[in-house]
Parts: structure tokens; sequence; C-alpha cells
């Protein structure tokens, strides 16, 4: 037995065990996995040094309830996973920000699958004083783009790969936080970007993956149920499979990064909390900064 099938057979013992303890105490098992997965992020919150960031993102929209259309759930284990994720992206879009050609004060955004205005409000309000930002959301779901314009703020209804380009000479940064995954073609978004738009810089983030795959989770679940666009994947690519399909279409990687939403501190407790993310949810998300070439 090699040394992944003992690491295999191990996971799946624990998992047998962790099913008849909690059958023995009558513990609701989808509470169970919420619990671990809420002290999971908890810790890696600490440890990845995003804590202040996520209080002021807290600050600036104390209520991100709303975030998704489809949200059906909104608990305390909700608003950290989905708090802490938008710190991991924020931090990455003012780096961005900083290293736009200096004297660039007025700075035009389009983020692309915006479900809510809310990553938008951020940067407004930590990039008060330094840059006047004017944002431009995208998104194909009709309540989406309501929520966006209720704010105030600019919203089209489309498809992203739909998106018409040609008035957007002004744009300095395109933005896509987890919509990419729910493309039919990818590659034809990419593409359409690098060739119509002059804008060359993009934020992306995805869910992280070892071994890429076709999502279509409700298919394979045999789920039979109206869904949003934002509740299906179409493709879950590895970051080796992102960055050559993002070559293939124009662009290419500058910096990435990915965040893991359990702690790595401790070697034991990291490896069974990855199996444990890659069996529930994700081990986390890769985000990229990418110009075209």
């Amino acid at each position: 037995m090699n040394r992944r099938e003992k690491a295999g057979l191990m996971v799946n013992m624990l998992k047998l065990i962790v099913k008849k303890i909690l059958a023995v105490f009558k513990i609701d098992v989808r509470i169970f996995i919420q619990k671990v997965s809420y002290l999971s992020i908890k810790q890696t919150l600490r440890e990845n040094g995003f804590s202040k960031l996520a209080e002021e993102l807290r600050t600036i929209k104390p209520d991100i309830s709303r975030q998704y259309s489809n949200t059906e759930e909104f608990n305390e284990y909700w608003e950290l996973k989905l708090r802490v994720k938008h710190a991991f992206q924020c931090s990455l879009m003012l780096k961005v920000l900083e290293s736009l050609p200096c004297g660039k004060l007025t700075i035009t955004i389009v983020d692309i699958g915006d479900s809510a205005g809310t990553h938008m409000e951020y940067l407004k309000e930590l990039s008060k004083g330094r840059f006047d930002i004017n944002t431009i959301s995208v998104n194909l779901d009709p309540i989406a783009v309501e929520k966006i314009k209720a704010q105030g703020q600019i919203a089209i209804l489309c498809r992203a790969e739909e998106l018409n380009l040609e008035n957007d000479h002004k744009v300095d940064l395109f933005t896509s936080f987890q919509m990419v995954e729910h493309l039919h073609n990818p590659a034809l978004f990419f593409r359409r970007l690098a060739k119509e738009s002059p804008c060359n810089r993009m934020v992306v983030t995805v869910p992280y993956v070892k071994i890429s795959r076709v999502g279509l989770h409700f298919i394979h679940k045999n789920i039979q149920k109206v869904t949003f666009a934002e509740d299906e994947h179409i493709f879950e690519l590895n970051p080796q499979d992102w960055t050559l399909l993002m070559l293939h279409s124009g662009w290419r990687v500058i910096y990435s990064q990915i965040y893991y939403q359990y702690p790595r501190e401790i070697p034991a407790l990291s490896f069974l909390l990855s199996r444990f993310w890659r069996r529930y949810d994700f081990e986390g998300f890769w985000e990229l900064f990418w110009r075209k070439i």
C-alpha cells in the first residue's frame, strides 16, 4: 500500500468514526459540519492576518445577508465565511490599485458577475482620500442588478460573454470574483476581453482545486430544482489549467496566491482539515492579477 492509499484509508476510517460518534450522541451532521467549518475559518483568519481588514469591511457593510440571490440560510458561519473571503479579495484589489500609473486619481472598475455591489462599496470606502472610484457592475441575474442599482451604483444586465466593450475606453481594471467557473465558455470570455477591450488589467478569484474537473454538481447529485446561475459551476480547474487557458486567451499571470479555508501551521491538523474541506466545500480560493500579453 503506497502513501496515498494509506492516507485515503486513514481519512475513510476517521469519517466512519465521526459518523458513529454523531449517531450515538444524536448530533445533526449539517450543524456539526458548519461548526467545524466555522472554527477552521476562525483560525485561518488569525493565521493569514486578515482580522483587521475583515473588521473594516464589517464596519463598511454591516449586513451582507443579501449578498446572493439564492440565500436561504444566513447565520454566523456564513457571515464569517463570506467576510473572510471578501477580505482576501479586497487585499489584492488594493495592491493592484497601488500599482496603477502614478498620478491616476480617478479609476473606473468593471466588476463582472457582481451579485450585490458589495466589493465595489468596500473599495470606495477603503480608497477614500486616495482614489475617486467609478464602478460598473455586470450580472445576468435581474435580482442582482436591481440590488446594485438600489444602492445608487451602475449595473448592466447581460451575460459576461456578451458584455459590450465598445465604450469601455476609460476602464482601468476588470474584476471577477467566483464567476468564471460558472461560464460555459471561459476561454471565449477571456479572449473577448483581451481583444476588444483597451483595459489590460484584471483581478480574478476562483475556487481552488488540485485536480481539474467538470462541476455540474446538481446533475451529479440528480437534484431536481430550479437553480440560479450562481449556484452551478461548469468548469472547476486547478491553477495550472486556468493559467494555460489564460495564456491561450491572451493574458499572463502577474501575481497569484491561495487562500486556504483551514489553518496550516500544524501539519496533522492541516492534513485532516484539507480532506474535510475537499469533501464538503473547497479547500480554498485562488486569486490572481493578470495583464494582457
